[in-house]
């Protein structure tokens, strides 16, 4: 339904573009790391596939084709959250660790429809709290994992981080922008579209990407964190907007 009402009120071929991009995103990152659900996709050109492939309620759901959707996967990701004297005591050496410096947690109603499909206000929300805990701004974040249990939502939440105005999140994405190496890498293992979404998991499981990537962990997923930029964010989502938890984390020198 959010898909449909974007589609009408912004326009539906610059939103199945970015949609089709997005699947493209998580294809690509998703294929370099061994643990993800796609990473063993050869599809040639992911993004031709998602945008040739018309949403229809007749064979799938109305406004989003299969490809736009999370995986159902079954798998587990663990942590440790330790203090200083706890990484002490258990070997582990600070710069080998990432610190939670913010968080923040925020509900919207789940009695009520939302105001206007084509926002998540909760997660905007919750982000702006986020950000101001930890007494930063949008761009010393390095990296975001973000909740893409459809292709809709990551667009819509491109939005909500204030990397684009309202209905120019699918335009941002078309242009490579979340891309690996664009200006906001977002995803960047394939999240819960190209690494998949074992529910309850997954959260943790962004927090693992982010402390992956601020260690230099990542392996071949690894992208450049810039020194003026150290820090990640996770967002993680429950419902449709309805519960949201947003941290930031810090690697530790």
């Amino acid at each position: 339904d959010r898909a449909g009402a974007y589609f009408e009120k912004y326009g539906r071929e610059r939103t199945r573009k970015g949609m089709a991009q997005w699947y493209a995103n998580a294809i690509e990152n998703a294929r370099l790391d061994p643990t993800a659900q796609e990473f063993q996709n050869t599809q040639p050109d992911p993004y031709a596939l998602s945008l040739k492939s018309e949403p229809t309620g007749k064979v799938f759901v109305d406004n989003m084709n299969f490809m736009d959707c999370s995986k159902v996967s079954d798998g587990a990701s663990g942590i440790v959250i330790a203090s200083e004297d706890g990484l002490e005591k258990i070997g582990i050496d600070k710069k080998d660790a990432v610190e939670v410096v913010a968080f923040a947690q925020t509900i919207r109603n789940i009695t009520e429809q939302p105001a206007d499909r084509t926002e998540l206000t909760a997660i905007k929300k919750a982000i702006h709290l986020a950000l101001e805990k930890a007494d930063i701004n949008l761009a010393q974040v390095g990296t975001v994992e973000l909740h893409d249990c459809f292709s809709i939502a990551g667009i819509m939440t491109v939005e909500a981080l204030g990397l684009a105005a309202p209905g120019e999140g699918c335009d941002y994405v078309s242009a490579g922008k979340t891309k690996r190496d664009g200006e906001m890498p977002i995803n960047t293992t394939g999240g819960l579209i190209g690494w998949g979404h074992p529910t309850g998991a997954t959260g943790v499981h962004q927090a693992v990407t982010i402390w992956q990537q601020l260690t230099g962990k990542a392996g071949d997923a690894q992208i450049e964190i810039k020194s003026d930029r150290p820090y990640g964010m996770t967002i993680n989502m429950g419902g449709d907007d309805v519960t949201v938890v947003c941290i930031i984390y810090k690697r530790r020198a």
